[in-house]
């Protein structure tokens, strides 16, 4: 049995590379902010696509985590509308971090700050908007 029954997923995770191999353009020699953004959205598409729609014994995450695929595939949905709210909530977390994140990279090219990424994404979060409301039409 194909344990992939999204139909979405593919789709949102050639989305989000696109986005992301954006902000990754060349980036030994780009800033820290946009390789920062582009490894943030690589981190988190790997997290919640690629691991729960490719990897083996993962069946029965999306219906524990999201009710069904039905609702899973409507978040990835939502996620690519709201792809602006999406990529300002990952720059907040730069914002937020940036000293430190320039500090732990030290003299490094940008392309390390690959290492750190999940940790910040991990401890800030990143939320799908399903509404939009006042205070997201602020953040677009």
């Amino acid at each position: 049995m194909k344990s992939n029954k999204s139909l979405y997923a593919q789709t949102h995770r050639a989305f989000w590379e696109a986005v992301a191999s954006k902000y990754l353009e060349n980036v030994e020699h780009g800033t820290v902010k946009d390789a920062f953004i582009g490894y943030t959205i690589l981190d988190w598409v790997n997290d919640v696509n690629t691991e729960l729609t490719v990897m083996h014994g993962l069946e029965k995450a999306i219906p524990e985590a999201w009710g069904s695929y039905e609702k899973y595939d409507q978040w990835l949905l939502q996620s690519m509308i709201y792809k602006k709210n999406i990529i300002n909530q990952i720059k907040q977390i730069y914002k937020r971090n940036k000293s430190e994140i320039k500090a732990d990279l030290g003299s490094d090219d940008p392309s390390y700050v690959s290492d750190l990424t999940a940790d910040y994404y991990y401890s800030n979060g990143i939320n799908v908007p399903d509404t939009l409301s006042n205070e997201n039409e602020q953040l677009i």
